[in-house]
Parts: C-alpha cells; structure tokens; sequence
C-alpha cells in the first residue's frame, strides 16, 4: 500500500501542528511538560486522548510515535522535526536515531515549528460498543475479588468464554479500551478492528451529536462546580455522574443493543466529544504486560484482571469515593522513542487510570486514594516473579506520590529512567554539536526546575 508524506503547516486553514501561544507554553512548562497542538479546522475536530493507531491493536501516545514493529509498519512516523534552538536559529532534524530523542524532547530543544509525518491512507472502524456485565467485560480472577455490590451467580463456562473474549480483544484487537463507572454493574467495552472499505462509513457523532456532547461536557463541568453538589457526599456525586455517563454512552437505552457503527479512523479515535470541557483529575500508570511463566515468548494478561479489580475494590472500600468519574484501561504497544513509559515492553502496556472531579481533591480524599491505588499496582511484580518498570504518565498525576516507596521524581531519575535519561542527554548533546548550540544553552532558555534535576542535573550554567 502506497504511503504518502504530508508537511503540516502551521496555518489555521490546513491540517496542521502548531506551538501553544507563550502564555500557554509557559503553564505547562511550570509542570514539566511542554507541548504543541492540532491547528483544528473545525468544531468536528478532536484532540480526543491524543492517541494514534500503531501495531497489534496497541495505541500510542505522542512519545510512541517512532516505533519500529517487525513485519508491521507503524501508522505514523516522525520523519522530520524543524524548531528554532536557543539561538534563535531555525534546525531540522531527520536523523532515525535523534528523532528518537528529538520527537518526544518535553520541549528542551526549542520552540517546535513544523513536523513531517508519514501517514497511511485512510482506514475505517467498524465499532460495537458494549455494555457487558463488570464480572464479564474483565473477569476476576477469583469470586473473593468482587465487592459484594457487585457479585452476581455466572456458570463456570460463562466466565471461562469471558475470559477468552477479553483475551481475544487485547491481543488481536486493533483498538481495546474498557470503562468502569463507579458503583454501575455494567462496564464499558469500546473494541474494534479497521477496515479498508469505505461504504457505509458515516461521520461519528453525527453534527447534531457532536454539539450535545459538547454541551453536556459544559454542563457537567458547571454542575460540579456548584456549591450545591460540593455539599453532597462523595459516593452521591459518583453515582449520578455515573448513572448519566453510562446513559449517554452507546448503545443507548432507546436505541439498538447490537448497534454497529463504521466511521473513519480519526472519528473512532475521538469518539467522545467535549470532554475537555469538563475539569477532572487524573493519575495513569503505565504497567508492562509480564511473560507467562509457562511460555515467556507470550504475554500473561492476568495482570490486568488483577490491576482492574484491584482498583474497583478499593473504590468500595471507601464509603467517599474518591474516584468519582471512571477506571479507564487500554492496551498499547511498545516503543522506541526514548522517554517513552512504554518503552522496553515487549508484550505491551497496561493504561489504567482513575479519575475525579476537584472536589475529590477538596475533601482531602484524592491523593491517600491515588497512593493506595500506586502502592497496589507496582506490587506485582512479586507476584509475577519479573521485574516490571511501572511508569507514569508524563502528563498526569504523579507529583507527591511515593513510587516504589521513593519520592516520585527521585523514582524516575534513579529506577524508572535510569538508564534512559543518559540516553537521552547524549541524543541532546549529539543535536547540539552538529547544530551548534550546547546543553548549558537549552538548559538556561528552554528548561526548568523538573528537568534540571531529571535530565540536566549534570550540566554546569
């Protein structure tokens, strides 16, 4: 299949890549983090999850974009980043080994102006989203793991043929995403595959659609916001935010149950629209996928059942419930951007994420809650016999936990990017020489006080 490389210009009225505005800049390099963002040409589209399609079903994020599968090209490439250094002076970078560093640079090599992607032509989703039982979508794996509120009488074969579908979907699904809400007895389930066929493909959410997802993701921030709802206890506030996100999930109550829905890539990429609109916190671990005891060449997947379960019975532990919007889980695959949190995961990537409103971190629940939910989801690697570098995502929730019993920017630097960050100071380095500026350079203009200590701790100003 013929691919075909577009240059996306920073210009409103072409699909482009373009640098927040300073202001903005600013704000995220504040929290360690620096970014550049879709021009959108119109209220249809979507940054969504940020998330693009690689091999196996797996997503990745920004940092995953230059993965190299065997036998399986990646859907999207960096093949060239141009960004004005600290000089000022315009730079291009199309080197494969530097991209690795230069396309996931939290900022440090300057202001990003234009990135050349290698795309492949359009594919389509054939969606059906579900709505199985929360014992059926990731089947425990023992009956002692389900709160009680929860437990409902399966036959042994039912749960069995559960477990082979949820097995079937995060190793051969294309794209595999499961939700739970809190205190609902159903999950979520958004597992689907692309095709090259075009007909019947319908634009998803329709117009119509798009605007009340919109106004709906206002609303719900307005809500939380009052006065009103703050003085509600938390489980209250948990349960109506999940009753209303479940209903207007598809399948919807008045609508088909076997419902199919084909639309282009991007749309069932973004298939939820306006959630920005609405203010949640959000912590996200990135747990490697262990090798079976039994055959390390293939991946155990026990892991997730764990990880989810472990997550919704703590939800029930507290009569608050700090988690007062949703565990989310998907499959991603692995990467060789440098920094990535999915790099040298061979079998793939646990994404599992809980978030909340504000007022969870308000009544002083939220951050006990997120370390009781860390200390259980790094402690598997006991129980599997591995070692398993659990990461977090850059761009979430982490500052203040411990990792691994470490603080946790001293966890980064010392266990979970040990050897990475080394790896990624000498990638700069090499930048630099061959384009004439230094670390000492970037370190004055473009870093800050995280990345002085990860990354750049070794350079003298």
């Amino acid at each position: 299949m013929t691919r075909r490389c577009f240059l996306l210009h920073s210009r409103m009225h072409r699909t482009s890549l373009r640098v927040f505005n300073l202001m903005t800049l600013r704000l995220f390099r504040s929290r360690g983090i620096n970014a550049f963002v879709l021009a959108l040409r119109s209220p249809r589209m979507s940054l969504g999850g940020g998330r693009l399609s690689t091999k196996l079903g797996r997503c990745r994020w920004m940092l995953s974009l230059l993965s190299k599968v065997e036998q399986t090209p990646p859907s999207v490439t960096v093949r060239k980043v141009e960004y004005v250094d600290a000089n000022g002076v315009h730079q291009t970078i199309k080197d494969p080994e530097l991209l690795k560093a230069a396309a996931g640079c939290f900022g440090l090599l300057g202001i990003v102006t234009h990135l050349t992607l290698e795309l492949q032509p359009m594919s389509y989703a054939v969606m059906r989203p579900e709505k199985p039982d929360i014992n059926l979508a990731i089947p425990p794996l023992k009956p002692e793991d389900v709160p009680f509120a929860l437990k409902k009488t399966f036959t042994q074969k039912q749960l069995a043929e559960a477990t082979r579908r949820f097995e079937e979907r995060v190793e051969k699904d294309y794209y595999s995403e499961f939700f739970w809400f809190p205190f609902q007895q159903k999950a979520w389930v958004h597992c689907w595959n692309p095709v090259d066929d075009q007909q019947g493909a319908k634009e998803y959410p329709p117009t119509f659609e798009v605007w009340l997802q919109w106004v709906q993701g206002w609303l719900g921030g307005v809500i939380v916001e009052t006065n009103f709802f703050k003085e509600i206890p938390g489980r209250w506030q948990a349960e109506f935010l999940a009753t209303l996100t479940m209903a207007a999930l598809p399948p919807q109550f008045f609508g088909k149950h076997d419902a199919e829905i084909k639309t282009s890539m991007p749309d069932a990429l973004h298939f939820r629209r306006g959630t920005q609109n609405m203010r949640c916190r959000d912590m996200e671990l990135q747990i490697p996928i262990p090798s079976r005891k039994d055959d390390p060449s293939k991946p155990d997947w026990t892991i997730i059942q764990r990880a989810w379960w472990d997550a919704i019975s703590l939800v029930y532990s507290d009569p608050e419930s700090p988690m007062r919007l949703t565990l989310e889980l998907r499959i991603m695959a692995d990467s060789d951007m440098i920094m990535a949190p999915q790099r040298g995961n061979k079998h793939g990537t646990a994404s599992i994420e809980v978030l909340s409103i504000p007022d969870a971190v308000s009544d002083g629940e939220w951050q006990p809650f997120l370390q009781l939910l860390v200390d259980k989801w790094m402690s598997y690697g006991k129980i599997y016999g591995q070692e398993l570098n659990v990461r977090p995502h850059w761009a979430k929730e982490w500052e203040g936990l411990k990792l691994g019993k470490l603080p946790a920017r001293e966890y980064l630097k010392n266990v979970a990017y040990k050897k990475e960050i080394p790896e990624f100071r000498d990638a700069l380095k090499k930048i630099g020489d061959a384009q004439g500026w230094r670390l000492e350079d970037i370190k004055k203009r473009f870093s800050n006080e995280l990345w002085d200590y990860l990354v750049l701790n070794t350079v003298q100003v």
